[in-house]
């Protein structure tokens, strides 16, 4: 990731740690992707390492420990939720967040493009090319997404 954004993510760390549900370890992030049977992007795979999960601008990123203020379930729990939920085709989704409407937000492993799942309309939007991206969307408050 980019040195502004993760200098970004934590000076909001710094600011609200009870919004982030910690580090995890490597041992913890693999046992997710063997679970999930997906390889996680390297953008996404550092932000559990890194914080858990968080609120970020104006996303919530579940991670694999839950913040102390912020609902954020295991990724891995939501993900397998949600895969018996989403018609054919979404059987390596991985959530990384729920918007307020309970639609899906995550990547369709092995392709690393953000998309939101919309139930109400039953179709998929394109609102990142990566994580990384995802996450400066977020900081700017440009995702328009209600969490």
């Amino acid at each position: 990731m980019k040195i502004e954004l993760l200098n970004a993510v934590d000076q909001e760390f710094e600011r609200y740690p009870e919004a982030f549900g910690g580090a995890v370890t490597s041992e913890e992030v693999t046992q997710a992707e063997a679970k999930l049977k997906v390889k996680l992007p390297e953008d996404f795979k550092r932000f559990p390492l890194r914080y858990g999960s968080g609120a970020i601008g104006e996303a919530v990123v579940l991670g694999l420990r839950e913040a102390e203020f912020v609902s954020t379930p295991s990724f891995v729990d939501k993900s397998l939720q949600f895969r018996n939920m989403l018609p054919q085709g979404y059987e390596h989704f991985v959530v990384i967040g729920v918007d307020s409407a309970g639609n899906p937000v995550g990547f369709q492993y092995p392709n690393k493009e953000i998309v939101i799942v919309d139930f109400d309309f039953g179709g998929k939007k394109v609102i990142a090319g990566s994580f990384e991206e995802y996450l400066e969307k977020s900081i700017r408050e440009e995702l328009n997404i209600h969490f």
